[in-house]
């Protein structure tokens, strides 16, 4: 007998009794040779497997269906209940680590940011590696991390594991199959993991074609899908999609676009068949249709990368040439060539006029479709059970708030160099942007800034341990302290944190007090515009500031969504209608009042 251990069970197995031979010999099933088929003591059911070839080590479990294998099945251990119909071939072919140390050259298509997948990895630790080439120390320590992972899964034996189902494909070689798993209709699947769970299976559906991969939990990959050295994180919706060489994390959705060497953050966004997103970070984005890119100049190859920040959206057609950087919540509309760089202007409109890109600071701050994405965001995270990336979904940020001040600051200055007779129009970091729009933007941000400090000042306490001052950053969906973060790194360069367990819960101890190093940082920013330490009376008084700027905005964006009832909203609506009664009636039915 021969033990197994699948998950934090051992399985005992047992060879073919010569009756087990014979009922399997009699189903139309063969066998190189019958002492390489084993079987669990109890449970196995040979007259459910039909048809079928068997080469190598074949391990079988419990109440499994095979039928049906056109060519055959090698070095495969499968668990009770799985269903395996109508298959190809399914084999594990010489040693396998499935996907995982596979290398992907993301955000860099020439491979300067390449990094290791594994089926453990987090947005958070792709981020690090990805980004922080500035610390070679943290990347090779990353990197170790990465292959002690892959050496200890690499093996000759693929699995099945329980509940899964694979049905009417093709081709599946040296691929790991996770519980309540569905492989139904794809051509072919080789050197992967698709993890999965009884409460979030994974799916993977008809004419999908993936090669070295990995795929998390809750994930639906479907309708002819391509994709070469790819991660997929937990719930992500794949249909039609063309991608190599990125990486997509949790609650992500693309659909009939392209992607080729990205960093697809939490919640990126694109599913319109003429839309590519290349060589570049995105997080909580939306993809406009015929959104595109450029990375190539020609002169030194195809090395430029884009960092678009959280929540940026493309409007139709929208283009940018990269390098560039665009803020926080920015909307892009038009073709950009400037290679702009708004990450101090958070909430603005990147807008082209005749060839020339305008900025138009804090304007985001003023739509109410900025408050519908902030909300429905919590709403669509579809993970269930163990949540690998770690999400913030707060609004009122240290990360935003760092930069809106930042923002204040650049506008004050411009306009005073400018002067009050200066020109209408300010040229301004390759871009332009109206006296109007600056002046606009600046008391937008201090509104803003005010309502930001009073929600922090509202959460979290003041604690010696949990100092949030100085720089935030937003590490692939959670943020945090940039000194959390340097204390994190050294404690992967010296070894302290030396597995991907150790560094999973390394971020979720700074996730779990993130109120209290927002409250932290809010104290240092009120203490920083006061000019000094900030007073308990102080607070207080920001605080009710804080709530009636909140409110002012609040009537703003409100007003904004009043724009979506007027009468050019109507057009469209009651298209039988005889009288404008019945129109509107047809409008509020769809709409709402």
């Amino acid at each position: 007998m021969h033990t197994q251990k699948m998950g934090v069970n051992t399985t005992i197995y047992r060879s073919l009794t010569q009756q087990e031979i014979d009922i399997l010999s009699a189903n139309g099933c063969k066998a190189d040779d019958w002492a390489g088929v084993e079987v669990v003591s109890e449970g196995f059911a040979p007259e459910r497997i039909c048809r079928c070839r068997f080469k190598g080590k074949v391990r079988i479990g419990a109440g499994v269906t095979i039928k049906d294998v056109g060519s055959f099945v090698a070095n495969y251990t499968i668990g009770n209940r799985v269903k395996i119909v109508g298959v190809g071939i399914l084999e594990t072919k010489g040693e396998s680590s499935f996907g995982n140390g596979v290398q992907v050259a993301t955000i860099n298509e020439n491979g300067g940011r390449s990094i290791s997948i594994y089926d453990d990895l987090t947005s958070q630790s792709a981020y690090v590696c990805a980004m922080y080439r500035h610390r070679p120390k943290t990347v090779e320590a990353l990197e170790r991390i990465a292959l002690a992972h892959t050496q200890s899964v690499t093996s000759v034996m693929g699995t099945i594991e329980d509940g899964a189902r694979v049905c009417d494909c093709k081709i599946i070689r040296n691929v790991r199959i996770g519980r309540g798993a569905r492989v139904v209709g794809a051509s072919i699947l080789q050197n992967g993991t698709i993890l999965s769970t009884d409460d979030s299976p994974t799916e993977i559906g008809v004419d999908v074609k993936m090669y070295d991969f990995v795929v998390q939990e809750g994930s639906s990959i479907d309708n002819g899908s391509l994709l070469r050295r790819c991660f997929v994180g937990q719930s992500v919706i794949i249909e039609n999609l063309t991608a190599t060489d990125s990486l997509i994390f949790a609650n992500s959705h693309m659909e009939n676009c392209e992607a080729c060497s990205i960093f697809a953050g939490p919640f990126t966004v694109s599913h319109h068949a003429s839309s590519l997103l290349i060589a570049g970070m995105f997080s909580f984005f939306n993809a406009g249709s015929g959104t595109n890119q450029s990375n190539h100049l020609f002169r030194t190859g195809a090395v430029h990368q884009g960092i678009h920040l959280r929540g940026v959206k493309f409007g139709s057609n929208a283009y940018t040439m990269l390098p560039c950087r665009n803020g926080a919540f920015t909307v892009v509309i038009g073709r950009h060539r400037n290679n702009a760089d708004t990450d101090n202007f958070p909430y603005s409109y990147l807008v082209e006029k005749e060839g020339t890109s305008y900025l138009m600071p804090a304007k985001n701050l003023m739509s109410y479709g900025t408050v519908r994405d902030l909300g429905k965001w919590p709403q669509r995270d579809k993970r269930r059970g163990f949540k690998r990336d770690n999400i913030s979904f707060d609004e009122c940020t240290p990360y935003i708030g760092v930069r809106i001040m930042k923002a204040i600051e650049l506008l004050t200055a411009l306009l005073d160099k400018e002067g009050v007779e200066g020109p209408e129009v300010i040229n301004w970091g390759r871009m332009k942007l109206t006296r109007k729009a600056a002046m606009q933007g600046r008391r937008i941000y201090e509104q803003a800034l005010s309502k930001y400090l009073a929600d922090m000042l509202t959460k979290g306490a003041l604690r010696e341990e949990c100092d949030g001052s100085g720089h935030w950053i937003d590490c692939g969906g959670e943020f945090m302290p940039m000194s959390q973060m340097n204390l994190l790194l050294a404690g992967v360069e010296s070894g302290d944190i030396g597995s991907a367990g150790e560094l999973k819960r390394a971020f979720d101890v700074v996730a779990d007090n993130y109120d209290d190093y927002a409250y932290s940082w809010a104290v240092w920013a009120a203490s920083q515009r006061l000019g000094h330490p900030a007073s308990q009376q102080e607070l207080e008084a920001i605080v009710a500031q804080g709530r009636a700027a909140g409110q002012k905005l609040r009537e703003i964006t409100e007003a904004d969504k009043m724009k979506d009832f007027e009468s050019v909203a109507q057009v469209g609506y009651g298209i039988d209608a005889q009288t404008p009664e019945e129109a509107l009636a047809d409008f509020k039915a769809v709409r709402g009042e």
